[in-house]
């Protein structure tokens, strides 16, 4: 005769918790399928053949065995735009100062830094962009950059070359191979090589009789030219920057110029954007390296107020190497400290200006990889905008650059509203999220296919949560718990999925772990 078995031995995590949907991750062996609509029930079933010995000592072990999970502490790199738009002037409010809106925003990041709540957590902070002072953002030709400025990145080492057009040879102006900027012409050693700065290629313009359609490569290869004198021997031709197709065919953007279009479904034309080799603001390792590291001691409000105040806005906005930067330096943190949780939160006013990349897909993407390390790095994106700025498409945009980061969808701060509240609002709703859906398991004294979660409200009523393989199986309530991987071969963390995550922060519900029965998964 066969008997059923109850394990419902539970115990009380002490979590904090994480809003937002992140990758969920597919663990292992042997697990129980619960379908997504089953009535409650009191505990998994298990067949017991009979009073076995060996079968009572495990059902023991399943009804009285308990761990404690350890909270994932939180850390956050916030990378702070400082472009010279944030000191664009804030509506006015009767019987207050006038503020722009770096200073609305650096208020409530000083607030959020010494809040009670926040002192456990580490905060460290960049702001971007990086600059070197005195030397221009832009340029045209090494001249621009001044003595202190290095060579304009339109600058190279050319040489006299050959084409083919229509059958017959042309002479033409060509690369060396080599795409380093130069200074001068001692920099470029070869045979006939001088360094000259670069406006494009020459072209065909539509409507030539032998390129109807025009032609970026009428001699078969690049034609280098820093004017039209340089395309004489290409009769008809000119001299045009050229720029890349806003957005991608066939996994490429195509080349265009101000005659030739990008095709169906390219975009717009964007133009190149020339910068002195010295001017630090397209170097991600000056946004690695933080204005004030990652820290939670007594000192560090005073610090980053002391950051703040020293930063004057200026500058174009160069999201791209800044963003990594800041998932360089919080990925080099987790790995050195695998009990903390660390995410990136980017504060900025603008889309990206300057520095490769440009466009908004591409820097998604850095975030994007960033979420599959061995220790995910999610990026959460606050934007303080003004109706124009924004755009039709802005909050979009956005929204792309969190969803790619893990975080499911920016929060945009209206510069009509109080920014100072709001910023405010969204960093606590951010630290909330992040620090109470996550806690630690050690793989080396768990046998991770025996693991359950449940929550119990105020009144005692408790709900079995399922465990869930990836973010698109969530069901319709948006119930769960999923595992990720740390840094650490031996450790993982259970994220609880967002439905209940917001039932964690208000504080209505506990967690309880129950350990020794198998997994049930939705």
């Amino acid at each position: 005769m066969k008997r059923l078995v109850s394990c419902t031995l539970s115990w009380v995590a002490a979590t904090t918790v994480a809003l937002g949907a992140y990758s969920c991750g597919n663990e292992p062996s042997a697990r129980v399928e619960v379908a997504p609509d089953m009535a409650p029930d009191p505990g998994f079933q298990i067949e017991d053949p009979g009073p076995d010995p060996a079968t009572v000592q495990a059902n023991q072990q399943c009804l009285n065995e308990s761990r404690e999970a350890l909270p994932l502490g939180l850390d956050i790199y916030v990378m702070l735009d400082s472009s010279l738009s944030m000191k664009d002037l804030l509506p006015p409010v009767e019987g207050q100062p006038q503020l722009d809106k770096w200073d609305a925003v650096t208020r409530s990041l000083e607030a959020f830094v010494a809040a009670p709540d926040t002192a456990a957590i580490g905060v460290g902070l960049q702001y971007f962009p990086q600059v070197l002072p005195g030397v221009p953002f832009t340029c045209a030709e090494n001249d621009d950059c001044g003595a202190s400025g290095g060579a304009c990145s339109n600058s190279r080492c050319v040489k006299p070359g050959s084409g083919t057009v229509s059958g017959s040879q042309v002479s033409i102006l060509t690369g060396t191979g080599d795409d380093t900027p130069c200074l001068d012409d001692t920099e470029c050693p070869g045979a006939g090589q001088t360094c000259r700065s670069l406006l494009g290629q020459c072209i065909f313009r539509p409507g030539d009789v032998d390129f109807p359609d025009g032609s970026l490569l009428p001699a078969g290869v690049p034609a280098l030219c820093s004017d039209t004198a340089d395309c004489a021997d290409l009769p008809g031709s000119v001299c045009e920057e050229v720029g890349t197709c806003q957005n991608a065919l066939g996994g490429q953007r195509a080349s265009c110029t101000r005659s030739i279009a990008c095709p169906a479904g390219g975009g717009i034309c964007v133009k190149a954007s020339n910068v002195c080799s010295k001017q630090k603001m397209c170097h991600v390792e000056e946004y690695s390296t933080p204005a004030v590291p990652i820290r939670n001691d007594p000192g560090r409000a005073a610090d980053i107020s002391a950051a703040l105040a020293a930063i004057d806005p200026i500058g174009p906005t160069p999201t791209g190497p800044a963003l990594r930067g800041a998932i360089e330096q919080a990925q080099g943190w987790a790995q050195q400290h695998p009990d903390r949780q660390v995410i990136t939160v980017l504060v900025t006013d603008g889309f990206p200006t300057d520095c490769s990349p440009i466009d908004i897909n591409d820097v998604a993407s850095i975030a994007q990889s960033a979420t599959r390390g061995a220790q995910p790095i999610h990026t959460f994106v606050i934007g303080v905008f003004s109706d124009q700025d924004l755009g039709q498409d802005g909050v979009a945009r956005l929204d792309t650059l969190a969803r790619a980061g893990g975080s499911q969808k920016s929060v945009v701060i209206n510069t009509a509203s109080d920014v100072t509240a709001e910023v405010l609002d969204a960093l606590n709703g951010i630290r909330d999220s992040s620090a109470r859906c996550n806690f630690q398991l050690d793989e080396t004294t768990l046998d991770l296919s025996k693991v359950n979660l449940e929550v119990i409200d105020g009144t005692g009523n408790s709900t079995q949560l399922l465990n869930v393989s990836s973010a698109a199986v969530f069901g319709a309530d948006g119930q769960g718990w999923f595992y990720e991987a740390t840094s650490t071969a031996s450790t993982r963390q259970i994220t609880v999925c967002p439905s209940t995550c917001k039932q964690f922060i208000a504080g209505s519900v506990r967690a309880n772990l129950q350990i020794g029965c198998a997994t049930r998964i939705r």
